[in-house]
């Protein structure tokens, strides 16, 4: 009678790991199908998956989101697959018509919407947004600011969204995804303390930057900055706008000029004459810089050491080439 009971339970557990381990079990792990919109988010994702499934980049190359047009091809590439991550459809915009309606076949994750992101409204005085010679036209409600990936904590918040995402959507792979999350998430601890100690000296020393897409940045690492040059991305900056700035340059004793990869360096000189601030470019999306897992530590400490080499007047003469002619990269 107990040989038979324990035949019985050696029938049992020879079924089942039959069952476990057959075909039909391992294709329940399926492989997912994933697209980012920007490059810094690509990067974040790539380090949650790891070698698992497919992940693809929307907005390649040196193409910037805030003006990239959506093609027959890149609606394909959506609905053909699992799950799209991207920031706010108030970012990329060329997300608008195609998100408005709800789809089953795939599942879009916006992670400025995601709780427990940290957003930080735009500012809104005059030498921010509204053009002197506009004085009538100011924002509406306060917009936020979406460049959100540039501040370190919400990039851990992210790369925790992204896996939660991920093992919902697939969890016989669940145990990779969660594990790649824990060392993305001590990674970036070490990247921000790294940069923290490497801007210390840099700390409340007044800024001009190219346009305001810089303060989560700022912000996380103790920076200042007292002013934009483009107070809109499809408006040229007034006269009037240029002597506020170069007035605010010598009375705030501005020791630095941020231009944008691409952006005419003429306004940058003229703000910066007669004052003994530097010049340097930051990439806050990572433009040229190749698609991988590592393009966002790539981009962060490449942000910080632009603001180094901007207290740098030695560095001068090679920045405001770079603007002028920025570096072409391929991605594979």
């Amino acid at each position: 009678m107990v040989m038979l009971k324990n035949m019985r339970k050696i029938f049992i557990l020879v079924f089942l790991a039959g069952f476990l381990f057959s075909p039909l079990s391992v294709a329940q792990a399926k492989s997912l199908k994933v697209i980012a919109t920007i490059k810094p988010l690509y990067s974040l994702v790539a380090n949650v998956m790891g070698d698992v499934g497919q992940l693809d980049l929307m907005v390649s190359g040196g193409l910037n989101p805030h003006i990239y047009r959506l093609k027959p091809s890149n609606i394909r590439q959506i609905h053909n697959s699992d799950v799209v991550f991207y920031i706010d459809p108030n970012l990329e915009v060329f997300l608008k018509r195609i998100f408005k309606r709800k789809y089953n076949n795939f599942k879009a994750v916006p992670l400025a919407q995601a709780k427990g992101m940290h957003l930080i409204p735009y500012r809104t005085s005059k030498i921010w947004y509204q053009d002197a010679e506009n004085p009538k036209e100011t924002p509406k409600g306060s917009p936020q600011d979406l460049h959100i990936w540039l501040d370190p904590a919400n990039a851990r918040r992210m790369v925790r969204v992204i896996e939660e995402t991920l093992s919902e959507l697939d969890p016989a792979n669940s145990l990779t995804y969660i594990r790649n999350a824990q060392k993305t998430i001590a990674r970036l601890y070490r990247m921000e303390e790294d940069i923290r100690e490497q801007l210390r000296p840099f700390r409340k020393k007044p800024m001009i930057v190219y346009h305001d897409a810089f303060q989560y940045f700022e912000k996380a690492f103790g920076l200042k900055s007292v002013g934009a040059i483009i107070l809109k991305s499809d408006q040229t900056p007034s006269v009037k706008h240029i002597r506020a700035l170069k007035r605010l340059a010598r009375t705030k004793n501005v020791t630095c000029v941020l231009g944008a990869p691409g952006a005419n360096p003429r306004i940058a000189t003229v703000v910066m004459s007669n004052t003994d601030a530097g010049f340097s470019v930051v990439d806050p999306l990572g433009l040229y810089l190749d698609k991988s897992p590592d393009l966002y530590f790539d981009m962060m400490h490449e942000m910080a050491q632009s603001i180094v080499d901007c207290q740098d007047d030695d560095n001068l003469s090679e920045d405001l080439n770079a603007l002028k002619n920025p570096p072409k990269k391929h991605n594979p």
